[in-house]
């Protein structure tokens, strides 16, 4: 173990920073299950999937706008914030999205909220990771790295029977409530070492 991570690591063991990062991680990756959530809307409203996929790409558009910034503030300021922040806003993207009857509101919350949310969220398990593991850096990043895709695969297993059982309404609010538990939890695990 590096000095880096001194006494504070002897009290919670380091690789419980990896468990923080995949439930930051996971939730940020079921954006790219879009294409199975979006159907709904599509058949109830009657949007294009043209229309639908515009999600997509302002969402990482936004989501690499913002994760610059945010990378840059977790430089400067805590890391626990920025998390916070991405995970909030995250969710928020999520829930209010449920209220969406028109595609401008669709893209604000579902692209732009959602879009920023990731990026803030993303930005900080890597490094953090990477200064909890100097010695094993590549496997602990590698593994929050493999939430983000996990996260697709979840929503793409379950997605469908969620939008059954529940409308998409419904489906979106649950995921965003779901979304904001798992990243809060994140970002309380997710703090940098103390230098000793």
């Amino acid at each position: 173990m590096d000095s880096a991570v001194g006494t504070e690591g002897r009290r919670m063991n380091r690789w419980w920073r990896v468990a923080g990062a995949l439930a930051m991680n996971l939730p940020l990756g079921a954006l790219y299950a879009w294409s199975i959530l979006a159907l709904s809307l599509e058949n109830e409203i009657g949007w294009s999937r043209t229309e639908t996929s515009w999600v997509f790409t302002i969402a990482v558009f936004v989501f690499g706008l913002s994760f610059i910034l945010a990378g840059s503030l977790q430089d400067k300021k805590c890391p626990f914030w920025i998390s916070v922040i991405g995970g909030v806003l995250y969710s928020v993207g999520w829930i209010l999205t449920t209220y969406t009857n028109n595609l401008t509101y669709l893209y604000l919350t579902m692209g732009g909220i959602l879009g920023i949310g990731s990026g803030f969220g993303y930005a900080t398990p890597i490094p953090v990771l990477s200064k909890w593991f100097p010695d094993r850096r590549g496997l602990a990043v590698g593994l929050a790295v493999a939430g983000y895709g996990g996260g697709s695969f979840i929503i793409s297993l379950i997605g469908k029977s969620m939008l059954t059982a529940f409308g998409w309404r419904d489906t979106f609010l649950y995921l965003g409530l779901g979304y904001f538990v798992a990243t809060m939890i994140g970002a309380f695990i997710l703090r940098p070492p103390r230098r000793v």
